[in-house]
């Protein structure tokens, strides 16, 4: 293949992986104002017997007993856990976002996917760790840089065609559980799905055909968990999984896989409040995406559209969307990647749903949303519950409370019987909270009683 980089994977195992002057201990400490005496003596309080020199060898490449890296955990408000799964010093919440500095090449790729594959699960934060600059910089080197790099490796374990077939099957089993449960049920197995394959790349053998359909395995993987840990409200995981997902595409040079993983990037920034961010990402994402078939531009433009309604720019929203469409009338079948199964007319509807909806015309939102409903029949229960939600709210939002309760109440059965959301969740929380004012009325009381009942604290949260 023409413009390809060859490279060994035991080239990428020579270097050492930690710079002990900047040990991730001693970021934690400087990130939580310890020192290195006063966090021994916090262990000291707990019963251990720490120095301050105990410290200073922990930094210096001495791995703590388990038991100690527990306590750190709890002082750091961790599931003491973690040291079980995670492998000291990476389970260490730094503030690093994987995926984001590494080198733009194949060594940088394996060190981002081992760093993500470890440690994304680990913070906890709620909040994106790159925004702006930070965050676009990866995405236009990407742009500039788009691979592809093909590798090989000799010695460890021999990867199989029949395995990557495995791989490639268990991939589309678990979009379909994602399509069916959300992403809360499905994040733990996509980690470990990841830290496998991570593994293999690092430790296998393999030819660079194989080489190249791991690195896709990795890319999409890395891609769903991000979807995932984002429907989850797992927003600085997400982020990494993400630039890690996009470096593993560049690894390939599959710049649709890679348009659509830029565009979840645009989503997650404008579902955080980085409009943006969001509305850069996403023009990338329809630059980039006129090298693709015409279902991936009309994903990319659809997708602009929700930035544009975001913004607020009505005039840009309604272009992007009809481009949309237009493109999508102009698909071919048997163009599209697997992984744009989902990408249909309803698909479409929604997005122009949402953006309405998002610009403020609740009644256009609802029709949009309910004729995608209707076409989705049974399938997507995860994407139904969002939209319903957001018609209750429409519907409260133009003096319609009951037939919004209504609407309500389908979101919850959805919610409480089939899919594990907090995206879902969050429409519900908003739709309970616009509807207090009206609690004297039996509807009201009662939607809130029924909610209660069917999802307890989490429509509360």
């Amino acid at each position: 293949m023409l413009g390809c980089v060859a490279v060994q994977a035991t080239e990428l195992l020579t270097t050492p992986v930690d710079d002990l002057s900047c040990h991730p201990l001693a970021e934690v400490r400087r990130r939580n104002g310890w020192s290195q005496e006063s966090l021994a003596k916090e262990l000291r309080r707990r019963g251990f017997g720490t120095t301050r020199k105990t410290v200073k060898r922990w930094e210096h490449g001495v791995i703590p007993e388990v038991s100690a890296q527990q306590a750190i955990c709890e002082m750091l408000g961790l599931d003491p856990a973690i040291p079980g799964r995670v492998t000291w010093p990476v389970w260490l919440p730094t503030g690093k976002v994987a995926g984001l500095s590494e080198s733009w090449d194949l060594r940088g790729t394996v060190k981002a996917l081992s760093d993500v594959s470890e440690g994304a699960l680990v913070d906890r934060r709620a909040f994106l760790g790159a925004v702006g600059a930070e965050l676009l910089l990866p995405v236009m080197t990407w742009r500039l840089n788009p691979g592809p790099w093909l590798a090989y490796r000799e010695g460890g374990r021999r990867v199989s065609p029949a395995m990557l077939d495995d791989l490639e099957r268990l991939i589309a089993v678990r979009r379909k559980m994602d399509d069916e449960h959300g992403g809360g049920a499905l994040l733990g197995m996509l980690h470990s799905d990841l830290r496998f394959v991570a593994d293999l790349i690092r430790n296998g053998s393999y030819h660079a055909e194989i080489g190249q359909r791991l690195h896709m395995v990795a890319a999409e993987l890395a891609r769903l968990a991000g979807w995932s840990a984002f429907d989850s409200g797992r927003h600085a995981a997400a982020q990494q999984y993400y630039l890690s997902a996009l470096r593993a595409a560049a690894s390939v040079g599959d710049t649709a896989l890679g348009v659509n993983i830029v565009g979840f990037m645009g989503i997650q920034a404008y579902s955080t409040g980085n409009n943006r961010d969001a509305a850069q990402l996403m023009d990338v994402a329809t630059a980039e995406a006129v090298k693709t078939p015409a279902i991936i531009q009309a994903m990319a433009w659809a997708r602009a559209g929700r930035a544009q309604a975001k913004i607020g720019d009505t005039n840009e929203t309604q272009r992007a969307l009809n481009k949309a469409e237009h493109l999508f009338g102009r698909a071919v079948h048997g163009d599209t990647p697997p992984w744009a199964y989902w990408v249909d007319e309803a698909r479409i509807m929604a997005q122009r749903g949402r953006a309405l909806y998002d610009l403020g015309d609740y009644n256009g939102a609802e029709s949009e949303l309910m004729s995608a409903i209707t076409s989705c029949g049974e399938q997507y229960p995860r994407d139904r519950a969002t939209w319903l939600g957001r018609v209750a709210i429409s519907k409260l939002r133009t003096d319609r409370m009951d037939e919004g309760c209504s609407s309500g109440r389908e979101a919850v059965d959805l919610l409480a019987d089939q899919v594990d959301s907090d995206r879902g969740l969050d429409f519900l929380r908003t739709f309970k909270r616009e509807l207090a004012p009206h609690e004297d009325s039996a509807t009201a009381r009662e939607f809130m009683e029924y909610a209660s009942e069917r999802l307890g604290d989490a429509v509360s949260a």
